[in-house]
């Protein structure tokens, strides 16, 4: 298992820029207001103002440094295996599901990005430990951070780890399903055939191009605008890993979690993994226009859910 601090990103960046603004900006020009007739007064004013735009963004700068610190206080004591937790300590906590969302607010200069936090709790315990929990999880998110991640959470709530969360994502679970995606227009067609495959889905495109400049296969999920391409082409097997390789829990402050935080650690690029329904689709890419899609779905189960389905569909002789 993969055990993972969650750190802001680009914060020590920040404080780095802060610095150089303020010696190469700041300094030459408060000698100027101090040399010039009444600069005192300048000086103090130019101070102040500085002061109402500094203050907001070094206080959230330093909180966010306050949170790792605590995060990764806790982690550097954790001691983690494939199926149990160990704490420092005895501690009270909540065990539930996180729902986190994040997306882009305004634009131009106003543009910013909006995060909204749910902890669901189901039970709460006094413990040394957890066991890594056998529920599954969602992740879709775009690289700017759009998106969405719903998993299996423990909420520490008492003690100087108050707050701090331990997400689990796990590798454990099997693709089903299969079908084929058939997508045309007049002069162009092609066939996607698709198939659970372990942890895989995987599957062959089939295509007669005309107009159309390549096939793409993408996957997606209800509540997720966005796609990500698994493969392009004409005629070309593809084959998406729909789980992460290892077990991986993330410890990170609730207030500082994001979906663009999140998913840096459990994928690359658009993230679109972990158990439930997902949509493939078949896209026919035409130069200069719109274009042409179609899609099936297929789901991700856990193991035991998987066994069980096949045994229903043996006992009803649908295999």
């Amino acid at each position: 298992m993969r055990l993972v601090v969650l750190e802001g990103k680009g914060s020590t960046l920040v404080f780095v820029l802060i610095a150089v603004f303020l010696v190469l900006f700041t300094v030459p020009l408060l000698h100027v207001f101090i040399n010039a007739p009444g600069g005192e007064f300048l000086a103090v004013g130019f101070l102040a103002v500085l002061l109402l735009l500094m203050v907001p963004l070094t206080h959230g700068l330093l909180r966010g440094r306050r949170e790792y610190r605590r995060a990764k206080g806790l982690a550097n004591l954790l001691v983690a295996s494939d199926s149990w937790i160990t704490f420092p300590e005895e501690l009270e906590f909540e065990t539930g599901t996180l729902e986190i969302k994040g997306h882009w607010v305004g634009s131009g200069r106003n543009r910013h990005y909006h995060v909204e936090r749910k902890f669901i709790a189901e039970r709460r315990d006094r413990a040394s430990g957890v066991s890594f929990p056998g529920a599954g999880f969602k992740a879709a998110v775009s690289p700017d951070g759009t998106g969405f991640i719903r998993a299996p959470a423990v909420r520490i709530t008492d003690g100087p780890y108050k707050n701090i969360l331990l997400l689990f994502f796990t590798n454990e679970g099997e693709v089903m399903g299969s079908g084929t995606v058939a997508v045309a227009t007049e002069s162009d067609s092609a066939q996607v055939n698709f198939r659970g495959d372990g942890k895989f889905i995987a599957g062959t495109v089939y295509s007669t191009l005309t107009k159309a400049r390549r096939v793409k296969v993408t996957l997606s999920t209800s509540g997720f605008e966005y796609e990500k391409i698994i493969e392009e082409g004409q005629s070309f097997e593809f084959r998406e890993r729909m789980l992460p390789e290892e077990k991986v829990t993330v410890v990170g402050s609730y207030d500082t979690l994001s979906p663009r935080l999140l998913a840096g650690k459990i994928g690359r690029g658009t993230v679109v993994l972990g158990h439930g329904e997902f949509i493939i689709r078949g896209i026919l890419d035409i130069r200069l226009r719109p274009d042409v899609k179609a899609e099936g779905t297929f789901r991700v189960e856990l193991e035991e859910e998987a066994e069980e389905e096949k045994e229903f569909e043996e006992g009803w002789g649908f295999t």
